[in-house]
């Protein structure tokens, strides 16, 4: 591995958090309140790594190898971190340690750990628009650098769809172009929804903004009946397919939506689990069935769709409902939706595995396939899942079990190293951790390690240190 793809991709990385620090700098000078210089040395940081990141990436192949991919998925977000945490810092809001967790959880979509409205209206502005450009990046990379890696994503399209992935640079352009539109767009229709619910326009679009990109940051009260709709609206169309919904946009039809076998599980899920949370709200507490649909199928998306609003007592739901929510956020939406978890197409995989693998031991010469929109899934799809499943697993109890060192609860700690690998930051909220900034310097810097895991399917992680290995042996 040279690197100079890497070097490419980073070029490309900083020039877009450039472009996004204009924002803040810009609602700083409108505010008049002085907090506009905050954001200046990062952006100049920003547009000198932008320069020296393409001057390193000018060699670059037409094609991306596997560890280069590998190894920007991974490198990325801490480059992000670094630029995104300057503000608070020069601001005096956080110190270092604390502004690179905040910054960190923004661009990874875990939420916020900070009170929104206790930081200047810029600094406020910069935690959105981190969120919002953190989920854009990574869905660009999700449908460019990922699919190499976990070899699932056409396996989510439908059998006939024309989206066929290649590790070429120019394939790759298309297909970054096809998802930023759609997230463009599904931001737009989400703003518009909550300008509808009597949201004021700036605050809708900051709002949109934090549940396009799963985020969670709440600037309104997502309680109020027509906000918390809009909300539902927003997460709903976060969690599906942005390829798919391109094709939708592109046909007209809704066909290719209701034809594809994941989003049809992803609905029987989000059914079952408001059913159920409905019922058991409603029985256990003192909210009328109307209150209890709309507070169930309001958390089961905010907890599914990983953005993790919350209802001030959702920390005292029965244990059951929280248990369910938590649970959702590992399930998290379909492939090539900004969400974080596994994802709904390698469950579908895993449950029709263990099904034909029940038929095999009846029928030991039957020859069977495992299905997915009517596509074959090879054997070494069915292996690269099961790994990742694996993989996600044992990081999640380990995590947990070092977190706890710190005196957390058991529970606390599961919910927090949850939190961090699905990037849902209220999963910890549902057992009482609201704030990180009190816990040890160490806990809070292997949380943002948690949180790049989850990212980048862990896999690539293996894949980075892999590499490293390789070629530390080489060189000895």
């Amino acid at each position: 591995m040279k690197g100079a793809f890497v070097f490419a991709g980073l070029s490309r990385i900083t020039a877009v958090i450039a472009l996004a620090l204009i924002v803040p700098i810009f609602a700083g000078l409108c505010a008049e309140d002085g907090t506009a210089r905050f954001f200046v040395p990062s952006f100049f940081i920003a547009a000198a790594g932008t320069a020296a990141f393409a001057l390193g990436g000018r060699t670059h192949k037409r094609q991306m190898q596997l560890t280069e991919g590998a190894v920007l998925l991974f490198v990325c977000w801490f480059v992000m971190a670094a630029i995104g945490a300057l503000p608070f810092y020069i601001g005096g809001c956080l110190t270092g340690a604390d502004a690179w967790l905040e910054s960190m959880s923004a661009f990874t979509t875990n939420g916020s750990f900070i009170p929104v409205y206790a930081v200047p209206p810029s600094l406020r502005v910069w935690h959105v628009v981190m969120e919002w450009t953190g989920a854009l990046i990574f869905i660009n990379l999700f449908v460019t650098v990922v699919p190499q890696i976990s070899k699932v994503f056409n396996i989510g399209l439908s059998g006939d769809n024309p989206f066929a992935f290649t590790p070429g640079l120019k394939r790759m352009k298309v297909f970054m172009k096809h998802i930023s539109i759609v997230y463009a767009v599904v931001t737009a229709v989400t703003a518009v929804a909550f300008r509808l619910a009597g949201v004021s326009l700036d605050t809708a679009v900051l709002q949109a903004f934090a549940t396009v990109s799963t985020g969670g940051t709440a600037l309104v009260d997502l309680h109020e009946r027509n906000i918390a709709w809009a909300a539902v609206c927003g997460m709903f169309l976060a969690s599906c397919n942005f390829l798919l919904l391109f094709k939708v946009l592109r046909e007209r039809s809704f066909r290719s939506f209701f034809r594809n076998t994941e989003f049809r599980a992803f609905l029987a899920v989000i059914f079952t689990a408001t059913l159920v949370l409905s019922i058991t709200v409603h029985n256990r507490t003192a909210y009328e069935w109307g209150d209890s649909l709309r507070l169930g199928v309001f958390h089961v998306l905010s907890f599914m769709s990983t953005t993790g609003f919350i209802a001030p007592g959702a920390a005292g739901f029965p244990e059951f409902d929280r248990l369910l929510l938590f649970l959702l956020t590992f399930v998290g939406g379909c492939v090539g939706a900004a969400t974080g978890g596994l994802k709904v197409i390698r469950f579908l995989i895993l449950f029709k595995m263990t099904g034909q693998e029940l038929v095999r031991t009846l029928h030991p010469q039957m020859v069977i396939t495992v299905k997915v929109n009517n596509v074959s899934v090879p054997l070494p799809v069915i292996s690269r899942v099961l790994n990742v499943f694996f993989l996600f697993i044992a990081v999640f109890f380990l995590s947990a079990l070092v977190l706890s060192l710190a005196g957390l609860s058991p529970l606390q700690a599961l919910g927090l190293a949850g939190a961090g690998l699905t990037g849902t930051g209220a999963s910890a909220s549902l057992y009482g951790l609201d704030d990180l900034y009190g816990l040890p310097l160490w806990l809070k810097v292997y949380y943002t390690f948690i949180m790049v895991l989850g990212r980048i399917e862990v896999v690539a992680f293996f894949l980075v240190i892999q590499t490293a290995v390789h070629f530390l042996r080489r060189r000895w």
